[in-house]
């Protein structure tokens, strides 16, 4: 599949005049103030280096349903509902120490906003609307045309770029179709001064998934494919990586697709694997989830490939694919298990100042589907710890459709992070799908780490459902 690439050069509009049509515009430095100049810990909204906890729920409104997040300051102060924010993305768009977000929503009419961290916290009511280009593509077209995209935040070069992932879709027939990638630079105002497309129109077939598996790490933009012919296997996956230009940062620049027939990549691309479906990176760690990669008899039993991605060089080095057959993971490939159906990307959770993945899976437990796993592996090493809703620790019991997989991670401190779980299905007080959350204690994890249930508020909106769906620092699949 080969992406048509298609630049558009912004026009300044500045002191009443026009700027030179036709000539890309370069992003201004960066705003220090109202924050410190410095490198935000993620979801750090007001700068005082404890990370906000956000937690994502549903809620239905007579009509449809909605995403709410739920806003938990780190220093313990009062906490907020963000109604009807879509999906929430923790990112740099400023380059001082107050994170800041991307809100956005898919669908017939899909929206994204840019919200800057300040002292007093995330200023959602001052957010930035950006307009998404494909969104012209389906105006007018009726309801059943829509977009389904991930959005994520990416600084490099003293320069704020964001970086939309994703595919059009129309509902009648659940046919989706031409993927695209977008690469917008921001100024200090968080006006885009620069779009850079690409383009792929599907010519392999319909577009499975494409794109809604979006990660960044420094200048690196990594974008999902799963459904990626490759050597003649449907569906068999592809992992996209973007870098800048070397003369022209604020151009990206198509570097690699990895697939499982990549040099150095463990196993074969197969039809259906899906590979690329799930995506984490961090610090040039990049984690691959295949949740639909068979192995013998087990049908979506998944798999999770590690690649340390060096940007400089445009290199990469793949470790051992790991499953739930590989030794030192306890449990075995099942099929349905959908191992890797969701990732994230953690430290010093197995080892001193380790790397570690966190490994979600659907995962039937017995009699009881779905009722959810999570895996925490060592990035290069044979560590590895899996966590139930039956583990002695955990709050809770596995009870089938639980769904304890989603998974976040808060950088509580600077070798250490805290993990969070998510089980949108949980049943709770003859309730169904309520939902449950979890945080771990921000320690090394061992046989006796304490979990601590995440309460659902009090003051949560009617009509509310699935807390835990996700949270700030995880792109949910």
């Amino acid at each position: 599949m080969k992406p048509i690439r298609i630049t558009l050069l912004a026009v300044l509009v500045a002191c009443g005049g026009l700027g030179t049509p036709g000539v890309a515009v370069a992003a201004e430095p960066a705003a220090v103030a109202p924050c410190a100049a410095g490198v935000p810990v993620a979801s750090d909204f007001d700068g005082d280096t404890a990370p906000e906890l956000v937690v994502g729920a549903e809620r239905w409104t007579g009509t449809e349903s909605v995403r709410e997040q739920y806003l938990q300051p780190g220093d313990g102060g009062a906490a907020t509902w963000i109604l009807d924010t879509g999906e929430l993305r923790s990112a740099d768009l400023n380059g001082d120490v107050c994170a800041d977000a991307l809100l956005f929503r898919g669908g017939h009419v899909p929206w994204l906003k840019l919200a800057l961290g300040t002292p007093d916290g995330l200023d959602v009511a001052g957010a930035t609307e950006v307009t998404i280009p494909q969104a012209a593509d389906i105006a007018g077209r009726g309801e059943d045309y829509e977009l389904a995209f991930e959005a994520a935040g990416l600084r490099h070069d003293g320069f704020s770029q964001v970086a939309i992932s994703g595919h059009h879709s129309w509902e009648w027939g659940g046919e989706r179709y031409r993927g695209y990638v977008d690469v917008l630079t921001v100024d200090t105002s968080l006006a885009v001064t620069h779009t850079q497309i690409f383009e792929f129109p599907g010519v392999e077939g319909p577009i499975i998934g494409f794109g809604k598996a979006l990660a960044t790490s420094g200048g690196t933009i990594a974008v999902g494919a799963p459904g990626t012919v490759v050597k003649g296997h449907a569906d068999a996956g592809a992992v996209y990586l973007y870098t800048p230009d070397t003369s022209d940062p604020v151009t990206m620049v198509q570097r690699l697709v990895l697939t499982q027939n990549s040099p150095g990549v463990p196993g074969s691309a197969e039809g259906g694997d899906r590979f690329g479906r799930t995506l984490a990176m961090r610090d040039g760690r990049l984690a691959i989830g295949a949740p639909y990669e068979v192995d013998g008899d087990g049908h979506r039993a998944g798999l999770v490939q590690p690649i340390r991605w060096n940007e400089a060089t445009r290199t990469y080095t793949a470790y051992r694919a790991i499953t739930q057959n590989t030794r030192g993971v306890p449990g075995r490939n099942q099929s349905g298990d959908a191992f890797g159906e969701s990732v994230a990307i953690a430290r010093g959770l197995t080892a001193s100042n380790s790397y570690d993945i966190l490994i979600g899976a659907v995962e039937r437990h017995g009699s009881l589907s779905a009722a959810g796993s999570v895996t925490v592996a060592n990035f290069t090493r044979a560590l590895y710890r899996v966590y139930t809703q039956s583990t002695k620790g955990i709050p809770g019991s596995s009870e089938a459709g639980d769904y304890f997989c989603h998974l976040g991670v808060l950088q509580t401190s600077p070798t250490v992070d805290t993990v969070l779980i998510g089980a949108p299905g949980e049943d709770t007080g003859g309730v169904k799908g309520v939902g449950r959350a979890l945080r771990s204690d921000g320690r090394k994890l061992v046989s006796t780490t304490t979990w601590t249930n995440i309460p659902i508020p009090a003051d949560a909106p009617a009509g509310m459902s699935e807390w835990g769906l996700d949270f700030a620092m995880i792109s949910p699949q």
